[in-house]
């Protein structure tokens, strides 16, 4: 409209040259006067003419912008009370609610909110960040302008019942294998043996149906079934109670089995969901069985475990022993030098077994290195290290991460002992270096682990990883190799260690490996003092002791302070000295460490997993002994931690219920 004025204003230059002409035609026409009045009779009718114009100009840009605007309201009248958009206005200031249109109106009536309440719901989701809101039945999908004062949002209950729909109709395939199938059935005959069978079909079967999914007896200890999501969930909600009912009913029946579980789901094809399936019925297996892992098949995806109330539930068999160290001897065969690797700030366990496995090494002709950071050892492992420098032989194997990145060369192995979490290792860089990796541990398996070791021999039900490896120097032992006096005496210094000496944790397999090291002339006197405690020693344990509190009639947790560190060996030496103690079968010790991490060491008599509580605050171990170290938190927030994650896992926590 401004440019069609601007275009009908005469420019100055087009009047003066105008009348200029005009002036011309007056002077030099014969007829000056009539000439004149002609010119000016023409003039007024042009100026008048030139209004008019305009006048008609103006009330067609009025029309226009008036035709405009009813198509605007128009419009906005459709958006705001017929499209499927809800609308309010408030006032920013005030956050009072100004205008509601028809759908957000209805939507207030129906969800029974007053509009302060709406309001507050939609500034609570902003504040949790989160982009939908569930009002009157249904979930909505919001945007929110602060600054103007606007809310929209739109209904999306279709696309969520659609989402639902398609995460409950994924795929499920489980494995269910029966823990020491092999040991029950070993002394029955073939009437007893058909009657565990059907015993086991019976149960599984009648659990299988309550879900109404698809399975098959593979084998007579497998099972395999395939089910939906929503079927899963159902599970899940009831956590596996198949467990329950087997582990009740063998036990009143006086039958040493009980069942796992693998299951895998997700989007990929059933192959990939199949295997793993099978991958996590062995994390289960490893983990000490009588237990069920689940684990979404996704990049990124963590597996949820349910069960794993018993410690004893699978027992390792000699032959799966002799095939270890079989498969073991190949590897050496097969790699160049082996490097052996304990945990941080190692324990007489994880050097005991260290040594075990150069040991081995030496049996295969293989030079052997035990990877040892001297500035972050524990006091036991200080007076193990000055007996080690006694030994030159033994001293020659000890190197620095530093040292054995220098000699790493790249058909060399490295053996990971009593750990299997890549993150714990004494140098994880040294650990990224090599590709061939073997590890022995007696800890259960976490989601932590080696992408593709080439050997994984991990027995929770073991004492110790020196118990393991000293197994697998029973083998390969003859007249020519034989495990040396020194050697023997760390491997039992390690199991004396893990079992509290000899009180917890222990089978007739370890009292018979402990008898296998004796009769290779393990000096128990010197056991004795490298376990030992100086007097500074025993008064921080025994300090640590008087800060204790029952959390249970039969649990009990110690806590320092911020300002005292202590080193791992006074905390778990701290949570064994109460477990001695009458009427006490569970411990945990809370400490500062002079690594700045707050560590939590826990202890079990047997019948407390307290491996349950330790994964759920990030850490792991065994059922009997666990542990977790946290970053940025203090003693104080970590005992509440911990005693939040005693209420929230008590049914668990026990072997029998």
């Amino acid at each position: 409209m401004e440019k069609e004025k601007e275009n009908l204003t005469p420019r100055p230059l087009f009047i003066f040259l105008f009348l200029l002409f005009e002036v011309l035609v007056v002077l030099f026409t014969p007829f000056r006067f009539v000439s004149a009045l002609v010119i000016l009779l023409l003039n007024l009718l042009g100026i008048r003419y030139w209004f008019k114009l305009k006048q008609w100009l103006t009330i067609k840009n009025r029309e226009k912008i008036q035709q405009a605007s009813t198509v605007a309201e128009t419009n906005l009248a459709y958006v705001s009370e017929v499209m499927p958009v809800g609308v309010i206005a408030y006032q920013p200031t005030s956050q009072k609610i100004e205008w509601l249109n028809p759908l957000a109106l209805t939507i207030k009536d129906q969800s029974g909110l007053t509009e302060e309440e709406l309001l507050e719901v939609f500034f609570n989701a902003k504040e949790k960040k989160k982009k939908q809101v569930y009002l009157a039945d249904k979930t909505f999908q919001f945007e929110m302008d602060t600054v103007k004062g606007v809310i929209y949002f739109n209904d999306i209950t279709q696309n969520q019942l659609l989402k639902l729909h398609q995460i409950n109709i994924q795929p499920v395939i489980g494995i269910v294998s029966i823990d020491n199938y092999a040991d029950a059935i070993d002394k029955l005959d073939d009437k007893e043996i058909s009657y565990l069978n059907s015993f086991i079909t019976t149960l599984v079967s009648d659990w299988m149906n309550e879900y109404h999914v698809f399975f098959k007896r593979i084998n007579a200890e497998r099972f395999f079934f395939v089910s939906q999501m929503a079927d899963l969930k159902k599970m899940m909600d009831k956590k596996f109670d198949l467990l329950d009912r087997l582990r009740a009913e063998a036990e009143r029946q006086n039958l040493p089995i009980t069942l796992s579980m693998g299951i895998a789901y997700g989007q990929e094809s059933l192959a990939e969901i199949g295997s793993e399936a099978q991958n996590n019925l062995d994390i289960a297996l490893v983990r000490g069985g009588d237990q069920v892992v689940v684990k979404e098949l996704r990049e990124g995806a963590k597996p949820v475990y349910y069960g794993g109330k018993s410690a004893k539930s699978v027992k390792r068999t000699r032959v799966r022993s002799r095939a270890m160290s079989t498969a073991l001897r190949k590897i050496f065969d097969e790699t160049g030098d082996v490097f052996i690797m304990g945990h941080k700030f190692p324990d007489m366990d994880a050097i005991g077994s260290a040594f075990g496995v150069s040991c081995l090494a030496r049996f295969n002709q293989k030079k052997a290195y035990v990877v040892l950071d001297e500035t972050e050892i524990i006091p036991d492992v200080e007076r193990c290290l000055e007996e080690i420098h006694k030994h030159p032989e033994l001293e020659a194997q000890l190197i620095s991460p530093k040292r054995a990145m220098e000699l790493k060369k790249e058909e060399d192995l490295l053996v990971m002992v009593d750990y299997h979490k890549p993150s714990l290792s004494i140098s994880q860089s040294l650990y990224e270096q090599f590709d061939k990796i073997v590890i022995i541990d007696h800890h259960r398996r976490g989601e932590e682990f080696p992408s593709k070791p080439l050997l994984t021999y991990i027995e929770s039900s073991a004492s110790s990883a020196s118990e393991l490896v000293t197994e697998l120097i029973q083998y390969q032992s003859n007249r020519t190799n034989r495990l040396d006096r020194f050697e023997a005496t760390l491997l039992l210094a390690g199991m004396t260690v893990d079992t509290n000496s000899f009180n917890v944790r222990t089978t007739a397999r370890t009292f018979d490996v402990a008898s296998y090291l004796r009769s290779c002339s393990a000096d128990a006197s010197l056991v004795q003092y490298l376990l030992s405690s100086d007097l500074e020693t025993y008064l921080e344990i025994s300090h640590l002791i008087a800060q204790s509190e029952y959390v249970t009639s039969d649990i009990v947790v110690a806590a320092g302070t911020d300002e005292k560190e202590y080193n791992s060996v006074i905390a778990a030496k701290t949570a064994d000295t109460l477990l001695s103690m009458i009427n006490i079968n569970g411990a945990f010790v809370i400490t500062k460490r002079t690594d700045g991490l707050v560590g939590i060491s826990a202890r079990s008599s047997g019948t407390i997993n307290v491996q349950v509580i330790m994964e759920s605050l990030g850490g792991g171990g065994h059922f009997t002994n666990a542990a977790t170290q946290l970053e940025g938190v203090t003693v104080e927030e970590t005992k509440q931690r911990l005693l939040a994650a005693i209420n929230e896992n008590r049914n668990q926590l026990y072997d029998k219920e």
